[in-house]
């Protein structure tokens, strides 16, 4: 079974890369950004992987001494009145100490600046900057109405957000061709905005190499380790991963699971598997260490996080195909793919590299060899070329 090594970039990669570099221009003699906002759809209760290359950012370019203010657009839930709480309250005490104490999940610079959208976007609710940054489709449409003295307008995309239906394909589409600069973290993003003759600059995501690295050498883990994410949402496929590792541990019995998620233990997990609930990066990055494989059966992704600071940590990746995945991983090379919503594919996939260890560890060396082109600096590098231009 062992497979042909794939190329990592297609020539339609290129293309897009290409065209990337020619909507950067040079930056603007005399013209200098220093404040920037971003602006999230809610408060970030939930750990994800899209908030959480945001925040990343905030972080790094405070570092680098830009002035950053997140902007948490809290309308939606101050005025559903299916809460019974009264206005004033929720406007003046408690949505003020939610974006306070959170994201508890990320360890933002207390030098970023908070701001409360207790209405709706707009000019008296949003402070004055250079830059300005939808970070969510729902936010594209009222921050591309903000006047100029809130910032040249840019919309960081990193999905395809039709995944309501307040949000038709249709409506997505056409936030693509509101007149901002649009900024997109995957290859199959730029293919899909191309094709709605929307221009696009690539910059893709980044792993923090100095959170997320080998400590346990590869050749000396335990052979029957698995670790996966566990996450309620649908197109995340846990409930088929889970599955596959019922199996998995009959065909293995040594086998240990670690699960990982920001949501209560549910009661449909067998007692063997652990599981590390609201887990710091340190201890990612010790579940990470530990396993022999890392296992993401996510019907779709726009580029799937965990298993990129997985195989930073040394970790063999076994997949579903679902799209985003091929921004970091090629099938035979540095991981083994399956289609989506196939147990028995992640099944056979994980055995092979049980049963051939060399293989397992010839795959996990090459993907943490490959994903060291996923650097931050060089990401942030081009952030700013993007937003000085």
């Amino acid at each position: 079974m062992k497979k042909e090594w794939g190329k990592s970039f297609s020539v339609e990669d290129k293309e897009l890369e290409a065209l990337s570099q020619q909507n950067i221009k040079k930056p603007n003699e005399g013209k200098s950004v220093k404040k920037i906002t971003f602006v999230f759809p809610d408060v970030p209760h939930v750990l994800s992987g899209g908030l959480k290359m945001v925040l990343e950012y905030a972080n790094r370019l405070t570092a680098r001494k830009y002035e950053v203010q997140i902007a948490f657009d809290c309308h939606v839930g101050i005025h559903d009145k299916r809460r019974f709480i009264p206005l004033f309250l929720k406007k003046n005490i408690l949505y003020p100490l939610l974006i306070r104490y959170h994201p508890r999940w990320f360890s933002l610079n207390p030098k970023v600046k908070k701001v409360l959208i207790k209405d709706k976007i707009c000019d008296e609710e949003i402070p004055d900057a250079d830059v300005i940054i939808a970070t969510a489709v729902r936010t594209a449409e009222p921050v591309s109405r903000l006047s100029a003295s809130k910032g040249k307008k840019f919309y960081f995309i990193q999905g395809f957000e039709n995944w309501s239906a307040d949000w038709p394909a249709k409506r997505v589409e056409s936030t693509y061709h509101l007149g901002m600069k649009n900024i997109v973290v995957a290859k199959w993003l730029g293919k899909k905005l191309k094709s709605v003759n929307a221009d696009c600059v690539l910059i893709p995501n980044s792993i923090d190499f100095d959170v997320f690295n080998i400590d346990v050498p590869i050749k000396e883990r335990k052979t029957y380790v698995i670790s996966m994410l566990y996450h309620e949402a649908p197109l995340k496929g846990a409930k088929y991963g889970i599955e596959a590792l019922k199996k998995l541990k009959k065909i293995y019995p040594k086998l240990e699971v670690k699960l990982f998620g920001v949501f209560p233990r549910p009661q449909s997990i067998p007692s063997w598997m652990h599981y590390t609930r609201n887990a710091s990066e340190v201890q990612l990055r010790g579940i990470y260490n530990s396993s022999t494989i890392y296992m993401c059966p996510s019907i779709a992704e726009s580029f799937g996080l965990p298993g990129a600071e997985a195989m930073a940590c040394g970790a063999a990746y076994v997949a579903s195909d679902y799209g985003g995945v091929h921004e970091y991983a090629t099938d035979g090379r540095n991981a083994l793919l399956s289609p989506p919503r196939s147990v028995e594919g992640l099944v056979k996939n994980v055995s092979y590299l049980f049963d051939h260890p060399e293989e397992r560890i010839r795959m996990a060396e090459t993907g943490y060899q490959d994903i060291q082109r996923l650097d931050w600096e060089k990401t942030l590098d081009k952030f700013e070329r993007v937003i000085q231009s």
